[in-house]
């Protein structure tokens, strides 16, 4: 594990081709899974987790030159990077307080710094969900419904929308997706492939 602070300089000072962050990565499952399926030892792999225990986990089954684990909340870590700094951040089932609507004026200032965070072209890969509030069947209504806000606040914070699909990504695995997917009648996924557009100079 690296201490927040050094984190930055770390990356800085390397030769990377590209730098991965996870927010929220728990066990480490995901993102190991991610260093696997891409096999690119080029790129910084960074993992953000507030929990102690859990990080140790991520740390104990994963170890590289390229990969930086930091125990920290991604509130305190974000801001100490860099604008333009990664090529992709990867937020999978994030908790209520960073997605749902109840909260927005919460969580909104978080993903306008996250955008700062990256490169042009740069991209966001969001994974969350919507449930029923009495836990029934999520109608084509609703999901529609709440896809085209979830949308549109991203669109509002300057990026692109560059993919939206139903379901998370084939190569994504994790405790919590894998029981999210056994239940897709009450549990509608949706991953948004979010992009920070090139701005030219006039």
């Amino acid at each position: 594990m690296c201490p927040q602070n050094s984190i930055v300089s770390t990356i800085s000072l390397s030769t990377f081709d590209k730098v991965v962050i996870e927010l929220g990565i728990g066990d480490g499952q995901l993102l190991e899974g991610l260093i696997n399926y891409e096999n690119s030892p080029n790129t910084c792999y960074v993992g953000i987790e507030i929990d102690a225990a859990q990080i140790q986990k991520a740390s104990d089954r994963m170890t590289g030159k390229n990969i930086f684990l930091i125990n920290e909340s991604i509130e305190k870590v974000i801001p100490l990077l860099p604008d333009n700094f990664a090529d992709q951040f990867i937020f999978v089932l994030p908790s209520p307080k960073y997605i749902d609507r109840e909260m927005e004026s919460q969580w909104t200032l978080l993903y306008q710094k996250i955008y700062k965070k990256l490169k042009e072209k740069g991209t966001l890969t969001l994974v969350t969900e919507v449930t029923n509030d009495l836990l029934e069947p999520v109608s084509n209504d609703e999901f529609r419904t709440w896809k085209t806000w979830l949308a549109s606040i991203f669109v509002t914070f300057g990026f692109t929308l560059r993919e939206v699909f139903n379901e998370c990504p084939l190569h994504y695995r994790s405790h919590f997706l894998e029981q999210f997917m056994a239940d897709q009648l009450r549990i509608k996924i949706i991953t948004l492939i979010l992009e920070k557009p090139h701005y030219k100079s006039i």
